[in-house]
């Protein structure tokens, strides 16, 4: 009990720390007035306060004293809406006397300038780790793989993303479970029963009881070819390979022949998956893999991975379309045949286990001491081992002291260290063992401030600039080389810095960035939050939805390398597809599921742009139906900068009609009536209505489908429905007939995509919600990602800013 008091002492201390510190940051700043705030009065007199004065106040806006209020948050919210309505054109309306874009330009400018000021010293960018970084620290300090993320809680989000500090909430009960994640962690540091000799087990398929039995029982779902086991359609497990799965934790290496029975004129793919055999969280995704060969000579699919005692590979069919009934018996079925399964392990004999060598220091003194004997590996009983030291107290200060600097990122002095160390000596002197001791003072460290928090230090050196750069990039600590560094003093050196840049960006760590980034920016984390109605889009399937995922990832990543412009997020010439995804988007020439493949567009092709990748129309639709307000304000938030404020009170939400009897634009004129209502849909419906071109699994069309009223198509299970209409105008003035036309709307807002990308980037990198404050060193960023505004040109900015290396 004293070590588990004491951790809570020091982590209540530290939230304490945390609420001075972030408290000082709220202090107001005086406003030094060099004219700005009398040239942007005159602004506002003229074009602004005629209606939203003192006699006059639409839209319960009053902008006469807006520039001689006190400095303040609020007030730059304040400034914020004032210059995104005036920059978009949305202000002064139409019929209004309207300045010109001179004008507009530098009002914009100074307003930034104006803001910056008002808000003085930037807030400190001081933060916790989020539960994804917590895990990757982890599992980087410690060499271990257990799964961590889902001991915590869900972190909150902030300007879309959830490494922002304002949004990263901490507190006495989030603190025990960290304590309890960090107990998870220390044991899985130890391996504690002696591996067995390398082994293969391996599983023919048709020689499994359970499998000859299944393909005697479900003949419409399996059968036997040429010793094989032929599964048509997908499950959870598709077929019992027990003599493979593995009877201890360990590496191995994995083996799976299959092979294509009847494709046809498709590729039949499997999707591979290893984990328990219950439970959807519990399959770690290997990949899509194309089934070639034959029965006589399958593909042998071979792969690495950890893997728990009891554990199976999950071999799932990916066979398309999945709607299709096969009534007619002549009609060829295809189905994917899986001859056979290996794993070979484990791999890794070392005992003790690497991990444990990390953590307890490979010296002679530290053994692993038999414990007792257990029941495992198929009932057999096997020795379970300790760690032990012939020297305990001082390999237990030894062990923590190693720990410390590579858990808190920096140099730790005798001072800081002293509390960890007692800790763990403390409980060595209470009788504890020497194992029990060094958990104490891990768990401890793994709970300390100095470890959970980010830019806690009072000065940016180049220690919290090399972890700056790790968690923006890998989202997780330093490596090796980037602590060099800074030992060495260098990385406050741009050129320094740029070149860690672009070795982080070619690392296969950067994949975190990737998956986090993309997966926030783009809400792709929520494609698995709506199922596609069936009967309105029966050719949906899961080969399908993976397809997506790796068309947007794919072509992010060709960006960073090729350093290609952020304005391809808009429009472009080229995608990255796979042969499912090809077909749903109706481009001939692309065979194979597993590899995704940059592929020019054809001329008249609507595709291009991440707005027309299937990923990003799912999540902004809600697999039944798709709304021009959902996907308007997507627009709005993560394309443009500009998201609308919510709607007002006691305002019932638009329900598109699955029934074909009115339309969604129908609906939406009755809806713009209401005046409170009609400010935000002049901004939100006109790029929803364009995006009204795809539907709710990102396919093109032309009229709507319906369940209901509408023309009968065959043996379809949907009717077709009124037609699409995508012609606009936005708020601006400028109309559009359809999304091509939209498109090019948004290219000629050049400036105001290249911000909003750079700030979206900005905000995750640096862990700090942006303000109108903020807008002269976004716009600093985006000169410096040259005349092409490539992405990768636009992360060394970043990295080179000083909205990056500021407190």
């Amino acid at each position: 009990m004293m070590t588990t008091m004491n951790i809570r002492i020091i982590c209540r201390r530290s939230i304490i720390a945390l609420a001075i510190v972030c408290g000082s940051q709220v202090a107001a700043s005086a406003v030094a007035d060099d004219g700005t705030a009398k040239r942007l009065a005159g602004f506002l007199d003229q074009h602004c306060t005629a209606c939203h004065g003192a006699d006059t106040q639409e839209a319960d806006v009053r902008l006469d004293r807006l520039t001689v209020a006190e400095s303040g948050s609020e007030t730059i919210r304040q400034w914020t809406r004032v210059v995104d309505a005036i920059e978009s054109g949305e202000m002064p309306p139409e019929g209004e006397d309207r300045p010109n874009a001179a004008a507009v330009k530098r009002f914009v400018s100074e307003a930034g300038r104006f803001a910056e000021r008002m808000r003085g010293e930037r807030p400190l960018a001081l933060r916790r780790m989020n539960r994804r970084e917590y895990q990757n620290t982890v599992h980087d300090l410690l060499g271990i793989e257990v799964p961590l993320m889902d001991l915590l809680p869900e972190d909150g989000s902030l300007q879309g993303f959830d490494n922002v500090a304002d949004g990263l909430s901490i507190s006495s009960v989030l603190m025990e479970q960290y304590l309890a994640a960090a107990a998870v962690a220390f044991e899985a540091t130890i391996r504690r029963v002696q591996p067995l000799p390398v082994a293969t087990r391996r599983a023919d398929l048709m020689q499994v009881k359970e499998n000859i039995d299944s393909v005697d029982k479900k003949k419409g779902g399996t059968v036997a070819v040429d010793e094989s086991f032929v599964k048509f359609t997908p499950g959870w497990p598709p077929a019992r390979i027990d003599p493979a799965h593995p009877i201890e934790d360990g590496l191995y290496r994995c083996r799976v022949a299959v092979w294509p029975h009847d494709p046809g004129d498709r590729t039949l793919s499997v999707a591979l998956y290893v984990g328990s055999l219950f439970g959807p969280d519990a399959h770690r995704f290997i990949g899509i893999f194309d089934a070639t060969g034959s029965s006589q000579q399958p593909r042998v699919i071979e792969f690495t991975v950890p893997m728990q005692q009891g554990d199976t590979i999950h071999i799932v069919p990916r066979i398309w379309p999945e709607h299709v009934t096969w009534r007619d018996k002549h009609e060829s079925r295809p189905g994917v045949g899986i001859a056979w399964v290996e794993t070979d392990g484990p791999l890794d004999q070392e005992f003790p286990s690497l991990a444990t060598q990390r953590l307890f220091g490979d010296v002679d003194h530290i053994r692993m001491e038999p414990e007792r004997a257990i029941s495992m590996r198929h009932r057999k009983r096997v020795q379970w081992h300790r760690v032990e030291s012939e020297r305990p107290r001082e390999d237990v200060a030894r062990i923590v002291r190693d720990l410390l600097p590579r858990a808190f990122r920096r140099p730790v002095d005798d001072a800081e260290a002293e509390p960890f160390v007692r800790l763990a000596l403390d409980r060595l002197d209470a009788g504890r063992s020497f194992e029990q001791a060094v958990r104490a003072g891990v768990t401890a460290v793994l709970c300390a401030p100095q470890f959970l928090l980010l830019n806690s230090q009072p000065a940016v050196d180049d220690y919290t600039i090399a972890s700056r750069l790790s968690y923006f990039l890998w989202s997780s600590q330093p490596d090796p080389q980037l602590i060099d560094l800074a030992a060495a003093g260098k990385l406050k050196d741009p050129a320094i810095r740029r070149a860690q840049v672009l070795r982080m960006l070619a690392d296969p760590k950067r994949e975190r960035f990737v998956e986090n980034f993309l997966g926030q920016w783009l809400d792709l984390r929520e494609i698995d939050f709506t199922t596609p109605d069936k009967k309105l889009y029966p050719e949906f399937d899961p080969l399908l939805q993976e397809a997506m995922l790796g068309e947007t990832r794919s072509f992010f990543e060709y960006l960073i390398d090729e350093d290609g412009s952020v304005l391809n997020f808009i429009d472009s010439n080229f995608t990255f597809l796979n042969e499912r995804l090809a077909k749903h988007y109706g481009i001939a020439g692309v065979r194979g599921n597993e590899v995704f493949r940059k592929v020019a567009l054809p001329d008249n092709s609507l595709r291009g742009g991440v707005l027309t990748h299937a990923s990003v129309l799912k999540v902004t639709a809600n697999g039944t139906t798709t709304s021009p307000i959902q996907r308007g304000n997507w627009v709005l938030d993560n394309l443009l900068g500009r998201p609308a404020p919510p709607p007002p009170p006691g305002v019932p939400a638009v329900e598109p009609d699955v029934r074909g009897a009115t339309t969604i634009r129908e609906q939406l004129d009755k809806h713009r009536a209401i005046d409170s209502c009609n400010v935000c849909h002049r901004r939100i419906d006109p790029p929803g209505f364009a995006l009204e071109a795809f539907d709710a699994i990102g396919g093109q069309r032309q009229w709507y489908r319906s369940i209901g009223d509408g023309e009968k198509l065959g043996r379809l299970p949907y009717r077709k429905g009124p037609d699409v209409e995508t012609a606009s105008r936005l708020a601006d003035g400028r109309s559009f007939a359809d999304f091509g036309g939209y498109r090019q709307r948004l290219l000629e807002d050049r400036d105001q995509v290249a911000r909003a990308i750079a700030t979206k980037l900005i905000v995750y990198a640096t862990g700090r919600p942006l303000s109108l404050a903020d807008r002269p060193a976004i716009d600093r960023i985006v000169a410096a990602s040259g005349d092409d505004l490539g992405l990768r040109s636009m992360i060394l900015a970043i990295a080179s800013s000083e909205l990056f290396i500021e407190p």
